[in-house]
């Protein structure tokens, strides 16, 4: 499979943000880029995470370290927010084994 990749440079014009902001995201470990000929290329599915930090950083005004603290707590929510339906699905099904018939 295929994937594809977006130029920073387009990504960085379009946002018009440095191409730094980015690479401090990747430094952080909270987005990937890609090399390719001389050239950094962002994964088509890394660019959602990408406006989201770019969001909390124009307009929230939160720094790097808080970005990454808060994109911690989300995955941390999200885990839990699995985790919630998984046992709900559990119960449910012993709820449906133990109704009298």
């Amino acid at each position: 499979m295929e994937t594809y990749l977006i130029p920073v440079e387009d990504i960085c014009a379009y946002h018009h943000v440095e191409i730094n902001f980015i690479q401090s995201l990747e430094d952080f470990g909270l987005i990937h880029t890609t090399i390719k000929k001389q050239s950094l290329f962002l994964p088509v599915d890394e660019l959602s995470k990408l406006e989201q930090y770019l969001r909390l950083a124009n307009d929230l005004q939160i720094n790097l370290e808080g970005i990454h603290a808060v994109s911690h707590l989300l995955d941390q929510l999200q885990n839990m927010q699995q985790e919630i339906t998984a046992l709900q699905n559990e119960l449910n099904y012993y709820k449906q084994l133990n109704q009298p018939y």
